[in-house]
């Protein structure tokens, strides 16, 4: 059974906001989407590497990484090595996989369901 997730905690999205020195103002409706930056991929999935995140800050950080692409996809063709590295990330820990599967594809916040299929699946 895939876990109920609906998003990152306010926490986690501090600490990724911090981290990454994202611009957020701290009242973001739509954190993921509101600051999603394909160009700031590369590092999402450098940061997804370190060994210290906790299970929410990982969410909130596979959160982002996915709306990214997303957006980097409607700009132009996104190159396999992201796609395989951000599935690699996601997958490292199988909860975050779920809550990713349960946010992105059953909650239907996302029509790119090939897009998705390719990182959660």
């Amino acid at each position: 059974m895939v876990p109920s997730f609906y998003g990152a905690t306010v926490d986690a999205q501090r600490t990724i906001n911090k981290l990454l020195l994202l611009p957020a103002s701290g009242r973001e409706q739509d954190w993921e989407i509101e600051l999603a930056d394909p160009e700031r991929i590369g590092d999402m999935l450098e940061l997804a590497e370190r060994s210290d995140l906790s299970y929410d800050e990982r969410c909130a950080l596979a959160l982002l990484t996915i709306a990214s692409i997303e957006e980097l996809m409607e700009e132009k063709e996104v190159p396999p090595g992201i796609i395989a590295k951000a599935k690699e990330a996601i997958s490292r820990c199988s909860r975050v996989r779920e809550a990713m599967i349960f946010y992105w594809i059953e909650q239907r916040r996302s029509e790119n369901t090939v897009l998705l299929g390719e990182i959660i699946s």
